[in-house]
């Protein structure tokens, strides 16, 4: 079969746990608007996958979203992943994520119409060598919430599975 250039390839590149440090939010800037938060990195945050492994820079980043009012948040994080041979490589992850919504035509007790969504874009800055692949290839993650309910939960995490577009 031939390349057409117009079919979509992807492989499993490698997942992020990400540990939460501090979870702010500031409120809106204009009345009405969105609100805005920080949620900061915490230690102990993995990389593993087939194609990078390593971890998270300890408190190296955070997320500085934005909650809209219509229930979705704009993530906007900023980090670094140290790879297992050292290399420092710098993550700006942008995305969408909410919880069920309900449309604007559907009542209080209806079961909402979307569903949950976590996907983000993230790009690389990776020093030359083993790893530089990763600045030049479309990633796109998709990601699960991990809240902390009770104190025998493990701590508040978020786990995000990224797919190099080939």
């Amino acid at each position: 079969m031939t390349d057409d250039g117009l079919t979509l390839n992807y492989e499993h590149a490698f997942d992020v746990r990400m540990n939460f440090d501090k979870r702010w939010t500031t409120g809106a800037i204009h009345r009405g608007g969105p609100n805005h938060g920080y949620t900061s990195l915490a230690a102990g945050s993995t990389v593993s996958g087939p194609l990078l492994n390593g971890m998270l820079v300890d408190y190296s980043g955070a997320d500085w979203p934005v909650i809209r009012t219509d229930g979705v948040v704009e993530l906007n994080a900023h980090y670094m992943i140290q790879a297992d041979d050292g290399a420092l490589i710098y993550i700006r992850n942008m995305g969408y994520v909410h919880g069920p919504l309900r449309t604007p035509d559907q009542g209080p007790d209806e079961e909402p119409a979307i569903g949950r969504y976590f996907r983000c874009t993230p790009y690389f800055r990776a020093p030359e060598g083993k790893h530089d692949w990763i600045n030049r290839t479309v990633i796109v993650g998709i990601g699960k919430r991990v809240p902390k309910l009770t104190p025998e939960d493990e701590p508040d995490h978020s786990i995000v599975r990224y797919y190099a577009i080939r």
